[in-house]
């Protein structure tokens, strides 16, 4: 009779850690992620505006690249530093307006699809205008301690404004 209980007991235990979390809680953690890769590419775009470039890097896995149709790819983020530096060098003026279109969230990657406009002051018209703008896949992966870090980034021009 003992081990039958005993038997009883271990079955009900086992049933009981394998139940399948409910949807409301998926949900949550779902929506809990999406707000966390939200900010992870608003905080990116805000921290390149206001010429942080350190906190901006900081949000990029160590191995990320990137690749845009009309500029080298991007190995590293010590190769992204570099970059953002002679952006701000080039284009001290210059302000990214990104909008988040879809985020996707797969497992440990998120998917995020944007588009996004590079903006400088008109000297006519003394007010922001877009001088390049472009639609962007960011893969973003998820770390140990539930942040989020942009992975990869395949960018391709929509619209530039040629000068000449």
């Amino acid at each position: 009779m003992r081990y039958l209980l005993l038997i009883l007991a271990a079955g009900f235990f086992l049933s009981s850690c394998t139940k399948e979390v409910p949807e409301t809680e998926k949900k949550l953690v779902k929506s809990l992620d999406e707000k966390y890769v939200r900010e992870t590419i608003e905080n990116y775009t805000a921290s390149y505006n206001s010429n942080d470039i350190e906190k901006a890097v900081s949000l990029f896995e160590q191995d990320y690249k990137g690749t845009t149709g009309d500029a080298e790819d991007v190995v590293g983020v010590e190769a992204l530093r570099n970059d953002l530096i002679q952006y701000r060098r080039q284009y001290p003026e210059g302000k990214w307006q990104i909008n988040i279109n879809e985020i996707n969230i797969s497992g440990e990657l998120a998917y995020v699809f944007t588009t996004g406009s590079f903006l400088m002051v008109d000297p006519i018209e003394n007010k922001m205008n877009p001088v390049y703008s472009e639609r962007t896949i960011k893969i973003l992966k998820k770390q140990k301690n539930d942040g989020w870090k942009i992975y990869r980034s395949l960018a391709a021009p929509t619209f530039t404004y040629d000068k000449n």
